[in-house]
């Protein structure tokens, strides 16, 4: 029995080798500017920045924690899980592998992932945040994106 295509679409992708050498022609014609050290990025962006506790999320953080724990064992998944001044953040490094229909439960709970080929020394690496925090920078609520009943989007 073959498949029934529902929806396809392509987009259009930029050929690395073209973009390598537009990248180049920009970067020759573009005068050198001082770079920054990493100290002093990180206080620039920490000078705009604040994070308020969102008490109800507490909970939800250790039931997050325990289900990712309970997933890695699950399916034997190389994991790290790390607490962030505004987050909870898991990662599952793995190979190729199917029907884990239990990581899905970790996605629901999840306010933000990413996915990343090719890092770890694995096929796969996939990062979930569960914020315990609003960040809040220059007066707007950056993450997560979840409704706070009185306080809009603005500070």
């Amino acid at each position: 029995m073959s498949a029934e295509i529902i929806y396809e679409k392509k987009y259009p992708h930029i050929d690395p080798e073209e973009e390598r050498k537009q990248l180049e022609i920009e970067l020759a014609n573009k005068p050198r500017e001082p770079i920054p050290s990493v100290d002093g990025v990180y206080e620039k962006i920490m000078t705009d920045t604040a994070y308020i506790l969102i008490p109800e999320r507490i909970k939800g953080s250790e039931e997050f924690i325990k289900m990712a724990i309970e997933v890695s064992r699950l399916y034997e998944l190389d994991t790290r899980i790390a607490r962030h001044d505004s987050h909870i953040s898991v990662t599952y490094s793995f190979n190729c592998c199917g029907g884990m229909r239990d990581i899905r439960c970790v996605f629901g709970m999840a306010d933000e992932f990413a996915f990343f080929k090719d890092i770890y020394g694995f096929d796969f690496t996939i990062s979930m945040d569960y914020y315990t925090h609003a960040v809040i920078s220059r007066g707007r609520i950056i993450a997560p994106d979840i409704e706070f009943p009185g306080l809009g989007q603005t500070f």
